[in-house]
């Protein structure tokens, strides 16, 4: 019985499908008696290499030829087409890969007149195999061979023919043919082998040949012999080892909607029937890139595929954006090499699936952004349940007494600043943190214009002046504005960590109605919001946020209202009921011949001269830094 590929080969140039372009330009070359010396045939797998070399012995050889419709049924067309002609030479470069080969059997004959016909055909497959020497031995002969040698190289791969085999033929490159050509032939053969057929079935036949009219061939003949006559899409989909669309569409939805579980069952299931998991990654990869056609060009693309195809596609494009969708067809890409050599393919496939589904698990770069680009979307509708630093802020504080509100940025503030930190920076600002635990409130009452009181939230700090509008469209975004909140603290936190800690406690937040930035402090730091609104650190703090911002930003300091809890400045109470009274510093007793002058101007230029450097640790030089000349302070004593 003869197969198929064979049985139906084509016997004229109109038989061969998909190669128009080839077959006119030879069917020219004949009438115009312009037939090169050398041809090079390049292309595919069953897209008519060899059957177009066979036709062009027949034009050539023919009894009525020169001609570019040979009648295939004189003796010579006859012969050619089994194969038994003696001046048409088919060899096998992948066994005749040797100079020895190429001497003998070309080289050393080619001088000789044709046997019958009037020219000699070397039809040379796989000339890619030939190895360096035979190629160059046979360089000289294809370059100036005799007036009646034709030689038709047919290659695969043609990178691999050296440069000076391509100038010395005319080259014809084949394509693959089209899913819909294949369909129509392999429905011309079921009628003419009355064989009863599904068009489902031939397409997905010819969606697998690839291109390749003989692999698709190959693959109906198959499919006759195992349905006893009878062509069905489900043997097609049981023998090719391929999905129907349900099953596709039910672990592509899995998939789309982060199911672990769902697609951990469908994956069990399906190895269990002893599928090819190979086929299945490319039949997957295949599907995930005609969606991401249509996610790109919104629907407009054509793609060689049904319309029930395509409208499940429609269906499923909804759980996908074009960025996941090139992950996963990197992610797809990378399974197909690797399966090729693992020991595993169902714990490679299982993991790669963990990498579709759950982008946590992977450390890639990909990964990283649909990680971020999901909670910018959360955050953007109002859901804050993936935002750590958001649950902190709403979890419950607890009470705090008057008398402990003041010290609690301090506390507070000391968490940050690393334990024997040798820097300038962080000294500084621990230096800052202990003087403010030493503020009496009886040196907040005696100067209140030093030290701002707690006030309701209508009193706000000045925004800052000259300062140009902020464009909304760039803050709107809470995830947007957040992380250049966060770079402006790094910024202040490197150039002056002593402005930095100030800020640790502040919550920041974009006013849209206002086009400005608020800052606001709790009701207990009233330290650092009064500290904030020093010219100095609000320069620093523009700055800042016009580095991070990338454009100056007008920017409001408030503080949470604190009417409820009024700031601690206590009233003078007895001596008999107070809490631990504030000792005053007592004066040296080392050198009592000298006198103590009252005046404090005095004594600040006594204990520190314009020219000393200022103690790292110096309470009065720190207070003075921040609040400016004048901070009076004393120290409290408390008792246990």
């Amino acid at each position: 019985m003869t197969v198929l590929y064979r049985k139906y080969r084509p016997q004229l140039f109109e038989e061969v499908v998909g190669q128009d372009h080839i077959e006119r330009t030879i069917k020219n070359a004949i009438l115009q008696g312009k037939v090169s010396h050398a041809y090079l045939f390049c292309g595919p797998r069953g897209t008519g290499k060899t059957t177009t070399a066979r036709l062009l012995a027949k034009a050539l050889l023919c009894e009525s030829g020169p001609t570019p419709e040979p009648d295939g049924t004189c003796p010579h067309c006859e012969e050619i087409a089994n194969g038994t002609h003696p001046d048409v030479y088919e060899l096998d470069a992948a066994s005749r890969t040797g100079v020895e080969n190429v001497r003998e059997e070309i080289i050393g004959r080619v001088q000789f007149a044709p046997t019958l016909g009037r020219s000699k055909v070397y039809i040379i497959d796989e000339v890619h195999m030939l190895s360096t020497a035979a190629f160059n031995a046979l360089l000289k002969t294809l370059e100036e061979p005799p007036s009646h040698v034709i030689f038709i190289l047919c290659t695969t791969d043609p990178h691999k023919v050296p440069e000076t085999i391509h100038s010395r033929c005319q080259r014809f490159d084949f394509h693959r043919i089209a899913t819909e050509v294949i369909v129509s032939r392999l429905g011309a053969i079921c009628v003419a082998e009355e064989v009863e057929f599904d068009g489902d079935a031939l397409d997905l036949i010819a969606h697998r040949a690839e291109g390749g009219m003989r692999d698709a061939l190959t693959s109906l003949e198959q499919l006759i012999t195992f349905g006893e006559g009878k062509v069905t899409l489900d043997s097609a989909e049981y023998l090719l080892g391929s999905l129907d669309m349900n099953d596709m569409a039910e672990i592509v939805t899995a998939i789309g909607r982060r199911d672990v579980g769902a697609c951990f069952t469908w994956a069990a299931n399906y190895i269990e029937t002893g599928a090819d998991l190979a086929q299945f990654v490319r039949d997957l990869a295949q599907h995930m890139r005609d969606m991401y056609v249509m996610e790109l060009s919104e629907n407009d693309t054509v793609l060689e595929v049904s319309e029930v195809v395509r409208r499940q596609l429609t269906q499923e494009i909804q759980y996908f954006d074009s960025d996941r969708l090139v992950r996963m067809l990197s992610i797809l890409g990378d399974l197909s090499g690797e399966m090729r050599t693992s020991l595993n393919p169902r714990l490679s496939f299982e993991i790669a699936l963990t990498r579709m589904v759950r982008p946590s698990s992977d450390l890639t770069l990909e990964s990283l952004a649909e990680r971020l680009d999901l909670l910018e979307k959360k955050i953007s509708q109002g859901d804050f349940s993936a935002a750590p630093s958001i649950q902190r802020e709403s979890a419950p504080q607890e009470q705090i007494t008057p008398a402990q509100k003041e010290l609690q940025v301090t506390s507070a503030e000391k968490a940050f600043v690393p334990e024997n930190s040798s820097s300038e920076a962080a000294e500084e600002a621990m230096g800052v943190r202990e003087t403010s635990s030493i503020v009496s409130p009886k040196t907040q009452a005696k100067e209140p214009e030093e030290q701002m009181p707690a006030a309701p939230q209508e009193q706000a700090a000045t925004p800052a002046k000259s300062v140009e509008p902020v464009e909304a469209g760039k803050l709107e975004n809470p995830a947007a504005f957040q992380r250049i909140w966060q770079g402006a603290l790094q910024t202040i936190q490197k150039n002056k960590a002593a402005y930095g800690v100030l800020l640790i406690n502040a919550r920041a937040s974009f006013d849209e109605p206002n086009q400005q930035v608020v800052i606001e402090f709790p009701a207990e730091n009233t330290f650092a919001f009064a500290a904030v609104q020093k010219p100095e650190i609000s320069a620093v703090l523009a700055e800042a946020l016009h580095q991070a911002a990338g454009i100056a930003v007008a920017f409001e300091v408030t503080q949470a209202n604190a009417a409820s809890e009024p700031a601690p400045t206590p009233t003078p109470t007895p001596a008999s009921e107070s809490a631990p009274q504030a000792q005053p510093v007592p004066s040296p007793k080392a050198q009592p011949s000298q006198p103590v002058d009252p005046r404090p101007e005095a004594k600040a230029t006594e204990e520190k001269p314009a020219n000393k450097p200022m103690e790292k640790n110096d309470p009065q030089a720190l207070l003075t830094e921040v609040f400016g000349d004048g901070t009076v302070f004393e120290v409290i004593e408390e008792k246990e």
